[in-house]
């Protein structure tokens, strides 16, 4: 689970939901990478942070693409 994620999520936006919404992905995507099922590209992971006004390294770790 990468927590950092959840809890950035959780603090913006309120719910997985609601940034699923805000990010214009499904709601099972989000919840796929939090559980570590799905890597995204290092774009899309620079997109999210942009979004949870945060680094992507805050939120992903090194040697993800």
């Amino acid at each position: 689970m990468n927590l950092s994620l959840k809890l950035k999520i959780i603090e913006k936006y309120g719910s997985q939901f609601g940034f699923a919404r805000a990010a214009g992905v499904n709601e099972a995507t989000v919840s796929r990478v939090l559980r570590g099922h799905r890597e995204i590209p290092r774009d899309e992971q620079n997109r999210w942070a942009d979004l949870l006004d945060c680094k992507r390294e805050d939120i992903f770790l090194e040697g993800v693409n």
